[in-house]
């Protein structure tokens, strides 16, 4: 049975979802949209490197199709690992998101579950993270890797989540 199915980027310019890059908060940014129609968890896995003064409002949102078409803001939980290894619990974020915290060797883990997909009655089947700058740091150094878990079938390697 498969447990995770990891996907990661080919370090593009204007997706978060790659190998770390310089700069990768400047603006605003999304990482690819991925599908949870077969998994139960989804996880944004964001490893920032220098990141000294910069910050970067994190949400996620719910999305109709890849492209996409319509996004929702979501509720979501997520946990924050510093570089002595110190793990947060888990906190509750509503759909405005979290701003993270200016500091360098940083990884902020994001849980979606498919329970959150349900937006006032509209059922989505994708979601994307989104990344807002707040303080620019141009020497960031950041990636994201989106970890699918909990399939819904018992399968040994299950389907693209992308499009």
């Amino acid at each position: 049975m498969s447990d995770f199915h990891f996907v990661m980027g080919d370090g593009v310019s204007g997706t978060l979802l790659a190998s770390p890059v310089a700069d990768a908060f400047d603006g605003t940014i999304y990482t690819d949209v991925v599908s949870m129609k077969q998994y139960e968890t989804c996880y944004f896995m964001v490893v920032a490197g220098e990141m000294a003064t910069g910050t970067t409002t994190i949400t996620i949102e719910a999305c109709d199709d890849f492209t996409p078409t319509t996004t929702s803001a979501i509720v979501f939980d997520y946990k924050r690992v510093s570089s002595s290894e110190t793990n947060t619990a888990w906190t509750a974020a509503t759909t405005s998101g979290v701003l993270t915290t200016a500091g360098s060797d940083q990884l902020y883990v994001v849980r979606v579950k498919a329970s959150n997909l349900d937006v006032s009655g509209t059922i989505y089947e994708n979601v994307r993270l989104k990344a807002v700058e707040g303080t620019a740091d141009t020497d960031l150094i950041a990636g994201c890797v989106i970890m699918m878990a909990d399939p819904r079938y018992n399968e040994a390697t299950l389907d693209a989540v992308t499009a």
